[in-house]
């Protein structure tokens, strides 16, 4: 029985020296699968330090606390083991830092390929959802709903001018045939003047649903013609501009002015446009244009339409009107504000700036004190008298905040000298 044992722990026990070959013919294997295996992969850098380094490691912990077998006879089997083992060890670390660093790479590989993917398709579905958001807005759903209709009115008449020429060839024939001169009654003649005439009818009666259905879908497409704008407008219109208004108050009056400005230049722009529409798809037809009367032009698509603009466009005229004065009346009151303001600063600064009475009179005081000093080196007839007069004067226009100024005291001080 042979023991492997590291830093006094078992590791395991073999039953004979055939073992213990059999355990370094394995080491021996795991070394040279794990050299072949870096000979043939592409060479990572720092693979050789991270093999050495952990085969070092190995070698040294195996000499210093490996053992296999007990006894002088264990020296050469310890060796053997260890030297194999560091080797296995070795191999092993720096075949997993190789294919690790491998691995690891096509994962940050495949992960930068599905974060590309998937900004690239976010920014594809912005730019679809972008593109979606402004045909909406410009119409383009509604201009081709005009023309299928238009295309439609076009398909209809053309069916209508076919059955038009199908009943003027009937008639034509029906007319040459009453024309002919008069031969022997014949009944096949009498029964093919009957199926021409039934055949003129009945074309006669298409002709008159057909007509019937062309003015209703010509009528039709030009109200769906003369509600494009107004649908249009209705998509365009400065919901932000008046949602601002209810949220940030007087900071968005002049955006939400400029907005409502733009916005009814479209209105006049889709006015014009109903006009036009009106003019060449019915031209000289009742309710074409503005100045229609009558109850059918009362009615008309055009006249609705035009009639709806003109409503939107007094309503966001009266919003715009109020905006500006609303601008105006903020325009005073900031102006108000600054007046305040520097009313304000200026009244603190005069306060600041007044003249202390209190200094005032140590000033009259300091002066007074010269002045006797003065007389009492050279001494004059009244000057003591005058002195005194002047200073009680003073003293009095102080004490009762009187409208002498600093400057007349100080003059009449001047003239006792």
């Amino acid at each position: 029985m042979i023991d492997v044992s590291l830093l006094g722990w078992l590791l395991v026990t073999l039953t004979s020296p055939l073992a213990l070959v059999l355990l370094l013919v394995a080491l021996g294997s795991v070394a040279y699968l794990g050299v072949t295996a870096l000979e043939a992969a592409p060479r990572r850098r720092g693979a050789r330090a991270v093999g050495t380094g952990a085969a070092a490691c190995a070698l040294a912990a195996g000499m210093v606390g490996l053992r296999v077998g007990a006894g002088a006879g264990a020296t050469v089997p310890t060796a053997a083991v260890g030297i194999a083992a560091a080797a296995a060890i070795g191999a092993t670390a720096a075949c997993a830092w190789t294919f690790g660093a491998r691995a690891a790479a096509a994962l940050g590989a495949a992960r930068a390929r599905r974060s590309a993917a998937a900004l690239r398709a976010g920014d594809e579905r912005r730019r679809l959802l972008a593109a979606s958001q402004r045909a909406y807005a410009e119409g383009d759903d509604l201009a081709a709903e005009t023309a299928a209709a238009d295309d439609a009115v076009a398909r209809l008449r053309a069916a209508v001018g076919s059955l038009a020429g199908a009943h003027a060839a009937l008639e034509a024939k029906r007319a040459g045939a009453q024309d002919a001169p008069p031969s022997e009654e014949r009944p096949e003649a009498s029964g093919l003047a009957e199926d021409l005439a039934r055949a003129c009818d009945e074309a006669a009666l298409k002709l008159s649903m057909g007509q019937r259905v062309l003015a209703a879908a010509e009528a039709a497409a030009l109200r769906i013609a003369c509600n494009a704008p107004l649908r249009r407008l209705l998509r365009r219109r400065p919901r932000e501009a008046t949602q601002a208004l209810a949220t940030l108050g007087a900071g968005a009056l002049a955006p939400a002015a400029a907005s409502i400005e733009a916005f009814l230049g479209e209105v006049r722009a889709a006015r014009a446009e109903v006009v036009e529409i009106a003019e060449r798809r019915a031209p000289g037809a009742p309710g074409a244009v503005d100045g229609a009367t009558g109850p059918e032009g009362a009615e008309g698509p055009a006249a609705l339409a035009l009639r709806e603009l003109t409503a939107m466009e007094s309503a966001y005229g009266a919003l715009l009107e109020r905006l500006r004065l609303a601008e105006l009346h903020a325009s005073a009151r900031a102006s108000v504000e600054q007046v305040e303001s520097a009313a304000g600063a200026l009244s603190a600064t005069a306060r600041a700036a007044a003249i202390d009475p209190a200094a005032i009179g140590a000033l009259v005081t300091e002066i007074a004190r010269a002045e006797s000093a003065v007389a009492a080196a050279a001494p004059e007839a009244g000057g003591s008298r005058a002195l005194a007069e002047t200073l009680a004067a003073g003293s009095v226009a102080l004490d009762r905040s009187d409208t002498t100024s600093l400057a007349e005291l100080i003059a009449a001080l001047r003239e006792l000298r």
